[in-house]
């Protein structure tokens, strides 16, 4: 047997669903002879009567309701594979609002950023650099960057790595802090509340907690200062020249950073193609996130901002 027309089906569904040869052909914006060539064609080829004739209208045949769920499903696929070939061809244009925590783009995000945006220059990014939680689900963004590690359910997307946590200072403040101790203090989250973090009270319990800040960026700013010792994810704290561990060691555990967008935008192409080339670009930066080698990180960032 030849090849199944697609035509002949498509006919055939527009008849089931318009409940009518005419209203079919004028669904589908053709003549109604030829809705009806199409269809006698396709029985022709199959060797069945899909529809029965009458002056009551075209009634579908046993046969013709047995293959009725083929049908759809070949419609289906034909539309699912007509919708990739569009997203391909039109999709790789328009905007993308991108969210994420106000300091990782800085050290992590912007260089892989400035990359897409030359490899792909028909799609326009809308950065939302922000302490809080942008909702996707509200399409406030198409496309964050988490440090969770539970994603809300609605969200898929990949875990790239870990985010790690050590505390950090100034070389100068650090040396200070060893022949006079009671001279440092610490900044903090201003969500903390009044008792001091768990890293203060276990390893430095009488330093005086002096400064809450509620921005990472300030807190990046003031420790690169000398304004006091703080807990800053290692992506920022091992890439700044100026600063030290001050523990050798993580000072709360690590958390997950994934990058998510809302289910119904998984196959997206934009989405889907900047999700991957950040993915691609933003792995051989995972031993920085994680932790892993201080020392050779204290170098020239490969994607500067300054």
């Amino acid at each position: 047997m030849q090849n199944v027309n697609w035509e002949g089906i498509q006919y055939c569904l527009a008849v089931i669903r318009e409940g009518s040869i005419s209203a079919a052909a004028k669904q589908l914006n053709v003549n109604h002879t030829t809705v009806s060539r199409r269809i006698s064609g396709l029985e022709s080829q199959l060797n069945v009567r899909i529809f029965d004739r009458s002056t009551a209208g075209w009634l579908l045949t046993p046969l013709g309701e047995a293959i009725l769920p083929s049908a759809q499903n070949m419609e289906e696929e034909f539309f699912n594979l007509s919708r990739s070939a569009l997203a391909d061809q039109s999709e790789l244009r328009g905007s993308l609002r991108v969210t994420a925590v106000e300091g990782l783009f800085n050290r992590v995000l912007i260089g892989p950023l400035a990359e897409f945006s030359k490899r792909y220059p028909e799609i326009d990014i809308e950065i939302m650099s922000s302490g809080n939680l942008v909702d996707l689900a509200t399409h406030e963004a198409d496309i964050a960057f988490r440090v969770t590690d539970q994603p809300p359910p609605e969200l898929v997307g990949k875990k790239i790595g870990n985010l790690a946590f050590c505390v950090y200072a100034t070389h100068e403040l650090f040396a200070h802090w060893k022949e006079n101790p009671e001279d440092v203090s610490c900044i903090v989250w201003r969500d903390t509340g009044s008792d001091a973090p768990t890293w203060v009270q276990r390893h430095f319990p009488n330093m005086r907690v002096r400064f809450q800040v509620n921005s990472l960026n300030v807190l990046m700013g003031m420790v690169t200062k000398g304004a006091g010792f703080a807990v800053l994810p290692c992506a920022l704290g091992d890439r700044e020249p100026s600063l030290t561990r001050v523990l050798p060691t993580e000072a709360k555990e690590a958390v997950g950073f994934w990058v998510l967008s809302h289910i119904d935008l998984r196959t997206t192409a934009r989405i889907r193609i900047f999700r991957d080339f950040m993915i691609d670009s933003i792995t051989p930066l995972v031993p920085l996130m994680e932790g892993a080698c201080p020392n050779e990180w204290k170098k020239p960032n490969p994607y500067p901002i300054d």
